[in-house]
C-alpha cells in the first residue's frame, strides 16, 4: 500500500455470513484480519504534506482538526486522512479489537466543539457510509461562511 492509497477495508470485510461475524477475531475460523495492519502502515506513512490534497482554507482546517480527533480517540498513529478515507475505517480504528480502546464518541464531541454545532446521530451514522472528503465537506457547510476554523484548533485543546 501507499500513503495515497484510501483507507478501505476489503470486500470480505465486514464479514457477510452469520458464522463468520460469530468468529471474527478467531485464526482459521473468523475472516482474514490481516489487512488491519496494512492500514495501520500505510496511514503511519502519511506526512502534513498529504493534506495539500485539501486545498486550504476551512477546508483544510477542518480535515486537520478532525483528522486530529480521529487519531486521538480511534487509535491511529498520525493525524492525516485522505478525502478518499472511509469513514468507517477511520472511526473504527487500525487494530481488531479497537472497539475496547476506540471512543468515537469523544472524537465526534471533539469534533462537533471545533465546528461549533451538534450534528446529531443520525448525521453520524449516515456519515459511516460516506468518504472523508463527503463528511469535511458536510461540517464545512453546517459551520456556515462565517466560520473560522484553525488547522491546529483541536491540539490546542
Amino acid at each position: 500500500m501507499q500513503p495515497s492509497e484510501p483507507l478501505q477495508y476489503p470486500a470480505h470485510f465486514p464479514p457477510s455470513t452469520r458464522w463468520k461475524r460469530f468468529f471474527i477475531g478467531v485464526r482459521w475460523l473468523g475472516p482474514d484480519l490481516s489487512f488491519l495492519k496494512d492500514l495501520r502502515t500505510n496511514q503511519a506513512s502519511r506526512s502534513a504534506v498529504s493534506m495539500e490534497i485539501w486545498g486550504g482554507g476551512n477546508r483544510k482546517a477542518v480535515a486537520a482538526a478532525a483528522g486530529a480527533a480521529f487519531a486521538k480517540y480511534c487509535g491511529w498513529p498520525k493525524p492525516y486522512f485522505l478525502p478518499s478515507d472511509d469513514v468507517s475505517v477511520i472511526a473504527g480504528g487500525p487494530k481488531f479489537g479497537a472497539l475496547d480502546t476506540t471512543d468515537v464518541g469523544d472524537a465526534i464531541g471533539a469534533i462537533e466543539e471545533i465546528v461549533g454545532t451538534q450534528m446529531g446521530p443520525t448525521f453520524w451514522e449516515a456519515s459511516g457510509a460516506a468518504t472523508f472528503g463527503e463528511l469535511v465537506d458536510k461540517l464545512v457547510v453546517a459551520a456556515g461562511p462565517n466560520h473560522s476554523f484553525k488547522a491546529d484548533g483541536f491540539a490546542a485543546a
